[in-house]
């Protein structure tokens, strides 16, 4: 959006055709670069790269929004009138007839047939329209005429979106308009339609004035553009009286024209979504509008000090804005460059913002990795114990008890491009084994866990657990054993927190979910004598385990909460090792490596949705590892005739995803 030919700054007239929405917050993505190759851009001259010019101060070096993006996921975003894949173009709108040259009907049409109707179905897409609609619509001075405007533009922008995913496009974010009634250029018309003989002169005096305040509040900002529209009174008109009658007459016809354009705004938003919703796809809704309302009523805290004036001179358009230019305000951090576009740091403030919506879901498969930590917890203890009993000469009739602590430690490398992180567990287990025969073994053991859980620098969680397993042995001729034990386990995630930059400053989701995990194993060994003290031989096993992690919206309702969907995971591993199992009096050391082998899910998926919008959208991880080697070092004690402990350490090696470190000790007593 912007002004097809830029008013020059002795010229300057109020255009309601010219409003436009790039007076915006903008937005920002930084995804993980392996998730998409190229990034496409469809809009008006807030996401406009060059193909009709560049809309914020300097910028030949802030970049804006979408080549944040393009940056983030290793590509550069060129316009498409330099064969580029960025078709926005300043001045547009959705659909034809609302007096511009370009539309993103257009621009969407101009891509798929360059690319023979087909989407890349690895690119991530945005496609951001409005402003100058709901300008057009305005203009219109008839209430039924604009909500009609604004209604058609909203539903055939979701047709676009539509257009695409039907084409194959993977995700596509459609942020909402944010509220033009808030953007500078709603004084600017005012003053210009009511002061229209003295309008340059009252400009000027309006500005000085707005420019020299900070609004820390959404209260000091509509203070301080009523008493710039006062100030603008004084330009070249003495009379006290008139200057009081014009006041009046310029405030009461801008909070007027402001809640007009905040309605229309509200049309359009609502609208869109709710087209999008019934069109469905993998849609991520972004509401830079509420962002935008927030940034209004807390500026310091995203570090801008005015959130009413501009930092380019009056009737400079941020196109052809540098900050070495007569006049440029350097006296404040703006949150507009000029009239109608957003400063640098609102760019970069927007990135920060969709960065966390984007990469929300990714974040969240974590919190399948805490029911499989108490799985794993649990079986490393069972598995010293299916040690101790196998050395151990029980009687049919024999009753065993044991328990012990089972911990370990992982680098986290789930998803690298959100920071790595580290998890350490810690699992306190009891239970007790019955000795059928001779051969045959049946017990059950009770796990419990409370940890705190880093899988990335930005999410955090908190697992409360139990599981309950129940396992059997059974010995086969002199050398050989089978085990088998199955699991169920019930979690609760709590304190889960999710944060992000925004600016300077860092806000924190928070929220609460259950979760629940069942599976199985079976492993089977042989052991050759060797020496009277030594025995070796293979080992393999199978392990199953299905966890669920149910869906759970976050506890702000700000315009960075988001609900998440339920998560599923299914892992099938198969291992295949070799064992050194010693007698040496009392203590029984062995050593065991595997060959493990992924044979189900290799990656985790997750929905997320902001809480205020009515469309979803799914993020998948990378490829996990699929294989990797555990080595085990253990022991058992035979303290006394009934009394023994045991411990064992584990490590893997070969992970991509981060290295785990596992460790249990324990003591048992037989009856």
């Amino acid at each position: 959006m912007t002004d097809k030919n830029p008013l020059p700054a002795k010229n300057v007239r109020f255009r309601w055709q010219e409003l436009s929405l790039a007076t915006l917050l903008c937005l920002g993505i930084n995804l993980p670069a392996q998730a998409y190759d190229q990034l496409y851009v469809f809009g008006d001259s807030l996401s406009d790269t060059g193909n009709n010019g560049r809309w914020t101060y300097d910028s030949n070096i802030h970049p804006l929004y979408d080549e944040i993006l393009a940056g983030n996921i290793g590509t550069h975003l060129t316009p498409s009138s330099l064969g580029g894949n960025n078709y926005a173009q300043g001045g547009g709108v959705a659909v034809p007839g609302l007096d511009s040259d370009y539309t993103t009907q257009d621009q969407v049409s101009r891509y798929l047939a360059a690319t023979g109707g087909k989407a890349d179905s690895n690119g991530l897409y945005i496609h951001w329209i409005g402003g100058n609609d709901l300008a057009a619509a305005a203009l219109s001075l008839n209430p039924v005429s604009a909500v009609n405007i604004a209604t058609n533009s909203a539903t055939q922008a979701a047709d676009q979106v539509n257009t695409l995913l039907k084409a194959g496009a993977g995700l596509v974010v459609v942020p909402t308009v944010p509220n033009i009634g808030l953007t500078p250029v709603l004084m600017e018309g005012v003053i210009q339609v009511g002061l229209l003989p003295v309008q340059q002169q009252a400009l000027a005096a309006a500005y000085q004035y707005l420019n020299a305040q900070t609004t820390p509040n959404t209260d000091a900002r509509t203070e301080a553009i009523h008493n710039a529209l006062a100030a603008s009174t004084t330009a070249g008109i003495d009379s006290e009286l008139l200057q009081s009658l014009l006041s009046k007459g310029l405030i009461a016809a801008y909070d007027t024209l402001k809640t007009l354009a905040t309605g229309l705004t509200d049309t359009y938003n609502t609208t869109e979504d709710i087209a999008l919703a019934q069109n469905g796809g993998n849609i991520a809704r972004v509401d830079i509008n509420a962002l935008f309302n927030e940034v209004v009523a807390d500026p310091l805290r995203y570090g801008f000090s005015n959130t009413a004036g501009t930092a380019c001179p009056v009737g400079t358009s941020a196109s052809e804005c540098n900050s070495s230019l007569p006049g440029f305000d350097r006296s404040q951090s703006f949150l507009f460059a000029d009239h109608f576009h957003p400063s640098p740091q609102a760019h970069a403030l927007i990135a920060d913002y969709m960065q966390s919506v984007i990469n929300g879901p990714l974040e969240v498969t974590a919190l399948n990795q805490g029911s499989l930590a108490l799985a794993r917890n649990s079986q490393g203890l069972l598995d010293s114990r299916y040690q101790q009993l196998r050395t151990q000469d029980n009687a049919s009739g024999t009753f065993g008890m044991f328990g012990g602590y089972a911990g370990q430690h992982n680098d986290s490398k789930l998803n690298p491009s959100l920071g790595n992180g580290d998890a350490i567990d810690n699992t306190l287990n009891i239970g007790m084994d019955y000795q059928l025969t001779e051969r045959w073994m049946l017990g059950v053991l009770l796990s419990g866990s409370d940890d705190r859980q880093h899988p990335t620098d930005h999410f955090s969680y908190r697992t409360h657990g139990w599981m309950a397993s129940a396992f059997t042995g059974i010995k086969i001729a002199e050398n050989g054993w089978i085990n088998g034990d199955v699991h169920y386990g019930s979690l609760r995630y709590q304190d889960i927190y999710r944060s992000m930059a925004l600016g300077p400053t860092t806000r924190t989701e928070r929220g609460d979910t259950d979760g629940r995990q069942i599976g199985g194993r079976v492993t089977a060994g042989w052991d050759f004598p060797i020496l009277p003290q030594l025995k070796t031989g293979p080992v393999a096993q199978y392990r199953w385990d299905y966890s669920r992690v149910d869906g759970y919206a976050e506890q702000g309702d700000n315009s960075t909460s988001m609900r998440f969907g339920d998560q599923t995971s299914h892992s099938q591993i198969g291992a295949l090792g070799w064992r050194v199992n010693a007698q040496l009096g009392i203590v029984n050391p062995y050593a065991q490596v595997t060959y493990d082998r992924q044979f189900a899910d290799d990656s985790y998926t997750a929905t997320g949705a902001i809480k205020s919008t009515r469309t979803h959208f799914s993020r998948t991880t990378g490829e996990q590892d699929k294989d990797w080697v555990e080595m085990t070092l253990g022991a058992n004690i035979q303290i006394t005739n009934s009394i023994a402990a045991f411990a064992a350490v584990s490590q893997t090696t070969g992970l991509d995803s981060g290295e785990q470190t596992s460790y249990n000790a324990g003591i048992s007593a037989r009856f």
